[in-house]
Parts: structure tokens; sequence; C-alpha cells
């Protein structure tokens, strides 16, 4: 929503171009694929040019027309998207797209090396230093552009090598999918809970009233195993996040249990918890905040030393071991968050977490804001940490390329509820529920040639937490709800009549616009056509395509003659009695076999 309002304020003076810096960054797959199709609707309706700033490939393959390629300060290809994505002809750009996660690599291949200082620029070639195949040539002086492709084909890059071979680039290692055993459950959740409170002020704080409470997390039932990496994926807002704090008992639980090899968390004391915490830590999602900008690199990896009594009288030695684990120079021991990457920083968080010698990490986000040659070194890095020490891991994230090359399983959540789960390859080969299918279907393509016209956009935001709809929450925004069994009714044809449920039932309907314009209209014939009132004509111009037929649009002509009259109760009750689905009735339940998913559609969810 705040990503839209950006975007109105940006085409208040009808531009003729647009600059979208990084549109998309941070958000889930279903918003981001909103956000990309408003852009593009809007470019079409007003025919401006738009320059779309991003690192995320996926993206740039599916919006841009041409793409230039930066690195180090200036731009070093440029080229239509499909020359650029099937014919890279620098180094950077192969190397950058061979950092993506893809279904049939075993192992990232990261960029080797770090963008030099701006300050001082290398001479020639300012990528040679982390190029596999630089000469000694492209050291020396101004590198001039090389035209590639045909005649035809603007295609140029600033490299000395006409090509290079691909061949020669990769590296040896341990598949996505490791051979790293898996053991008996390590966490078990049973009907968590975590609700808030709302407050309005500091009134509310030490009186409470009886407004409903916030579900964040609202009866998570889950086991991860023991040396597995169990992904958890969902929108913004859905609680993952939560759930993950919640897990740790950083944020506790307002409901059920977590046992964490074999202990209740709730039932232990602060002592006993602060003991146990040495085992469970955390990777916070956003390093530049989670780090104390006052201190160093070594005084924010020693903290956790200190806390718990460990390593005394060889911390700093063991802050410099851990620095080198997660691939940091012991140089940096003194630097402050601010003079590193986001992917130094990221380590920071990684070594922090590792001081304790921990066996369970909630990793949140911990790859969602970086290029994809750094988050390949996160993700090969804690894959590397996971084989060398036999950690577990739930992986929060709503990059689903990612957590299908690291997990071992995957659980889906929405509003608060986990509504699939299954092995990786299992739920990305054959998801079952709906919102599991939207997610996947939303995943950008890293290839302009690929065919995304069946792609599912999901419309409209996650509802909110405080009241979510009854039965199965995914039931407001869901392809496939399920119409009465006595209903005859096309399935896009009932999604209209829901969504136009859902605004009468919330009464988000400006019937006084909507008779104005059935006044303005009302000099033409249409009205007497289309067999009904002008009120009815434009009501049905606003939330139905396509014409209805049989006892849908009986219903549906009743419900506006109620709301000619004012009488919206009316509309509903005949709306309910008519069009009321199973998915609104019952909830829907996540039962205990390999792939479960809470999803009326299958009988598992009954």
């Amino acid at each position: 929503m705040r990503q839209r309002v950006l975007i109105a304020i940006a085409l208040a003076c009808q531009p003729r171009l647009l600059v979208a810096d990084e549109p998309t960054t941070a958000l889930d797959v279903t918003i981001q694929a909103q956000i990309l199709d408003l852009i593009d609707d809007l470019q079409d309706e007003f025919g401006m040019s738009v320059l779309m700033i991003t690192h995320d490939l996926g993206v740039v393959a599916e919006t841009c027309d041409r793409v230039a390629v930066m690195y180090a300060g200036e731009i070093v290809e440029e080229g239509p998207v499909e020359e650029i994505f099937h014919n890279p002809s620098h180094p950077y750009t192969y190397t950058l797209l061979e950092s993506i996660p893809t279904e049939d690599k075993d192992r990232l291949t990261p960029i080797e090396g770090n963008v030099p200082d701006l300050i001082d620029m290398p001479e020639g070639c300012h990528f040679a230093d982390r190029c596999p195949w630089a000469q000694p040539e492209c050291r020396e002086g101004e590198i001039p552009f090389l035209q590639h492709g045909g005649e035809d084909v603007d295609h140029r890059s600033k490299c000395i090598l006409p090509d290079f071979d691909e061949s020669e680039y990769g590296v040896e290692g341990v598949a996505s999918e490791s051979d790293h055993e898996v053991g008996e459950p390590l966490v078990e959740l049973d009907g968590m809970r975590k609700y808030y409170e709302q407050e309005d002020g500091w009134f509310d704080r030490f009186f409470p009233g009886e407004k409903p409470s916030v579900k964040a997390v609202d009866g998570v039932s889950l086991d991860v195993h023991e040396g597995e990496t169990l992904g958890l994926v969902g929108e913004s807002g859905c609680g993952k996040s939560t759930a993950g704090r919640a897990l740790l008992h950083l944020d506790p639980p307002t409901d059920g249990t977590v046992v964490f090899a074999g202990d209740d968390l709730g039932d232990l004391s602060k002592t006993e918890l602060r003991e146990r915490r040495k085992d469970m830590q955390m990777v916070f999602q956003d390093p530049m905040s989670s780090l104390d900008p006052r201190m160093t690199v070594g005084q924010t990896v020693m903290e956790p030393l200190k806390i718990h009594g460990l390593a005394e009288g060889r911390r700093r030695e063991r802050v410099v071991e851990l620095l080198e684990e997660v691939g940091l120079d012991p140089s940096q021991y003194d630097r402050y968050p601010h003079e590193l990457s986001g992917g130094q920083r990221q380590r920071i968080g990684i070594a922090r977490a590792l001081a304790v010698d921990p066996d369970f990490i909630v990793a949140d986000e911990p790859v969602s804001a970086l290029d994809v040659s750094v988050q390949a070194q996160i993700i090969n890095l804690m894959e590397d940490l996971q084989e060398e020490y036999g950690l577990t891991y739930l992986f929060i994230a709503h990059d689903l390329s990612v957590v299908r090359h690291i997990s071992d399983r995957v659980a889906v959540m929405y509003l608060g509820e986990i509504v699939e789960v299954a092995e990786t390859d299992e739920l990305f080969g054959d998801p079952k529920h709906p919102y599991t299918n939207a997610l996947l279907s939303a995943i950008p393509e890293p290839d302009p040639l690929a065919d995304t016209a069946d792609r599912t956009i999901l419309k409209g935001d996650v509802p909110s937490p405080i009241d979510p709809p009854s039965g199965c929450h995914f039931r407001t925004r869901c392809p496939s709800v399920i119409p009465p069994e006595d209903l005859d009714v096309e399935q896009e044809r009932y999604r209209e009549v829901m969504f136009y449920r859902q605004r009468v039932e919330s009464r988000d309907i400006d019937l006084e616009a909507a008779r104005e314009q059935a006044d303005a209209e009302a000099a033409g014939d249409r009205a007497v056509a289309d067999g009904g009132s002008g009120l009815h004509a434009v009501l049905r111009d606003q939330f139905f395509d396509e014409p209805l037929s049989g006892k849908t649009r009986e219903a549906v002509e009743e419900s506006f003659d109620h709301l000619a009259e004012g009488d919206w109760e009316g509309a509903e009750d005949v709306l309910r009695e008519t069009f009321e689905s199973v998915c609104e009735r019952e909830d829907p339940h996540l039962g205990d076999e390999a792939h479960p998913a809470a999803c009326h559609l299958f009988s598992d969810a009954e």
C-alpha cells in the first residue's frame, strides 16, 4: 500500500519519465507482481518511459525492454533484454546471472571478492580483479566498448574480450539438497498463538479495553527436525517473523507450547531460559538495524560470549575465529557497521549467532535486500555451516527461489496459520493449496522469453489479523473458492460475486456516485436494453465483467433492488443465503499426513 501511494505521488505531475528505484525490494512475490502489473498498466495508459533500477534480475527480465548493467560506477554492458540474458557479453553480467538460484543448480556460484573502493579505482577494467578471464591488458588504460550481436542489434560491452569460455566458470561443492542427516523433531510447536492488544495511548497500557486482539500467530502446530532446513514462506504481514520470535521466546507466545529438545520453554524460569538460549539463536531480518552502530564488529560478536560467560581468557581469539568462519577478514575487527557492505553486515549477524555454538537458528529474511551475488555467498555460507556444525534452520523468507534451493521442507503461512507443509520438491512440483499455487505462480522468471501468460496475480492485501475472515482465511482472495452445490456458476463469475459480497458487507459501495452515474446515462436507451434500472446497470458494470445467468443473476439483481432502497442488510441476507460457501462456514484443518493442506478442496481439511 505504501508503495502504491509513492507511485501515485510520482504520477501527480503526469511525468514523461518515471524513475522506479528498487520499487519491489523486500516485497513478497504476490505484492511484487501487483506493483509490477500496476506500473505496466500505468505505462500503457500514460505513454511514459520507465527507468527500472533493481538488483532483482527476475524483475528485469519480465518488465524491461533494454538493460544497462552497472559495475563500480560505470555501465559495462547494455542491450536488448533478450540479448543480455541469453548472450551476456561482459564477464560481470555472466557471473551475475550465474549467481541466480535455479532448480537445476547443485550449488550457487557467487562472484569472488568485493566491489573496489570507489575513492581509489583501479586502472583499466574495474572488474578485472574479480574476473575469471582477466588478461594483463585488462588492467591498462581505458577499456573500449565492443559491439556484439547482429548489425541490427544495439548490444555493446565494455570488455576487450570478444568472447570467453563459460565452461571455465563454476565451483565444486555440496548439493543444494545435500545429504545431511535429518533426525527426530528438535522443535515442536503445538497450537502456538501470539496475540497483541490494541493500544491507542499510554492509558490503554495500564487499563486495557475490550478491543479485539491482533491475531499475529493463530494456532501454529509444526515440527522442525534436527539437521534440516525448514522454509517458512508467506506474504508480508502473515506472521512469519512474529512466529520466529515467539518460538524463541524473544516475544513469548500468548498460548500453546514450544518444546525444544524435550524442554517446554514455557515452563522454564528466566535463568533456565537464558541457559537454553545458547542452543537457540536468531539471524535478524535487517542487519543494519539489528547491529548497534556504536559497537565495533569485534564488540558485537563478543557480546554473546560475555553474556553467557563463554571463552573466558580467549574471547578475542574466538571472535577472530568466528569472523574467519563466516568469510570476513580479521582486519575488520575494529570497523563499525556503517563501514561494511550489506553482505558483510549479514555475515556479522551470522557470526554473532554462531558465537554461543547453537543447535538451532531462526534465519529471518537473511538475504532479502542483497544482490544476487552476495545472496549466493550468504546461502553457500549457511549451507557450509550446517554441514560443519550440524545446524538446524528455520529459514523465513519470501523469495521462493532461495527457499527452494536451501530448504528440505517448506511450510506455507497465511494470516497467522500454516496452510500447507511438504517436502520441497513435492511442494514446488505439486502444490495443493490455492494460496501456495498463487505464490509459486508469482515468482519472477529470470528469462525474458519465459511464458508468464497464465500467471495468477492475487488481488487485494492480506486481511486484517484483528478480524480475520471466517472459515478459510484465504477465501476472500482465493481463485478457487467453492460455490454451493446447488449453484451452477463459473468460477470467475462466482469470484466476482464473492468480491461484490465483501463490498456489500463492508458497506464499501458509493451508492450516491452510482446513482449520479446512472442519471447521467439515463438519456440513452442502455438501461432498457439491459433489462433493469440505470443503477442496476452501473453496479453490473462495476462488479461483473461478463453477464450473469440463472439463479446467480436473480439473486444479484434482488440485492441491487435492496441497495436501491438503501437496505444494506437485505442485500447482505440475499447474497449470503444464495452464495454462502463451505469455505466461509467451516474452518479447514491441517492434517497429519506427509503433505497436508488446510483447504476444503482436499479431504484432509475436513
